[in-house]
């Protein structure tokens, strides 16, 4: 039976944590409430560790205007649409013109191959882009909102993705199934930070032929201050076992690394 009492029951109705996927309200109530005593402070803490996680994400208004933006996409089909549709949440905004973006996906196929199936982890809706593009896409994100605009997307416009709305930090939330390619777009160091080892484990558990996973290089105020180094040096001391680093490469703000699988004997 999941925790549950009268300050999680309240959490869970809260305004901040209505779209906020359950699975993790759980998640940072039980952290709060182990590193608290009195029930108040855990709930305060909770409260505070929660609209960190949910501050970036995409408003009920701007999806409310991301679905005005499909429906206008589907019947014009421009990249000026998809760019809208795009800059609706923060982490495919910062990715945009969608030229740059066909840019760094031709340079990932020409290391993986087009991939027939994509696992994207923490996708937001960046499973819209590939959609577009006509690769099929499964999205994991515990943004309720963004979820729902990804099957939206899918089930109302017929394009090639879908989403479920779960924590890669709980278990079960990464898909058994195997994909030909999975994306963990800057979402290794969030996982790390919350816990240790986690970041590891989350690529273990994703059952694909190639792993595209990224590190942002920039601070959010848009400084150079070395993480493109210090994560190099992380990623070369945390690679999952029976894999290889394929290729890897740097962008304006954001450092990739393709990893494959190693050759048998």
């Amino acid at each position: 039976m999941p925790d549950s009492n009268p300050l999680l029951d309240k959490l869970l109705q809260s305004k901040n944590c209505r779209d906020l996927c359950p699975d993790t309200v759980r998640r940072v109530w039980a952290e709060c409430k182990r590193r608290y005593k009195k029930p108040k402070d855990a709930e305060k803490a909770a409260r505070e560790a929660l609209h960190g996680i949910s501050g970036a994400f995409m408003t009920p208004g701007e999806a409310r205007q991301l679905a005005y933006d499909m429906q206008d996409w589907h019947i014009k089909h421009t990249d000026v649409g998809l760019e809208k549709m795009l800059s609706r949440h923060a982490s495919t905004r910062e990715r945009l013109p969608v030229s740059d973006m066909d840019a760094l996906y031709a340079r990932i196929f020409e290391v993986t191959g087009r991939p027939r199936s994509v696992l994207d982890l923490a996708c937001g809706i960046h499973p819209l882009y590939l959609g577009a593009r006509g690769i099929k896409a499964t999205g994991v994100d515990i943004s309720g909102l963004a979820v729902d605009a990804v099957n939206r997307f899918g089930e109302v416009y017929g394009m090639p993705v879908s989403a479920v709305c779960a924590d890669v930090l709980c278990p079960g939330a990464i898909p058994a199934e195997r994909f030909d390619l999975a994306l963990l777009l800057k979402l290794l160091p969030l996982l790390e930070r919350q816990k240790t080892g986690a970041a590891l484990d989350a690529m273990r558990a994703v059952n694909a032929d190639w792993l595209v996973v990224s590190f942002p290089t920039r601070t959010l105020g848009g400084r150079n201050v070395g993480m493109a180094a210090q994560y190099g040096e992380w990623m070369g001391s945390h690679i999952p076992p029976g894999r290889t680093i394929a290729a890897s490469f740097e962008t304006s703000n954001e450092l990739f690394f393709i990893l494959g699988r190693e050759a048998r004997p």
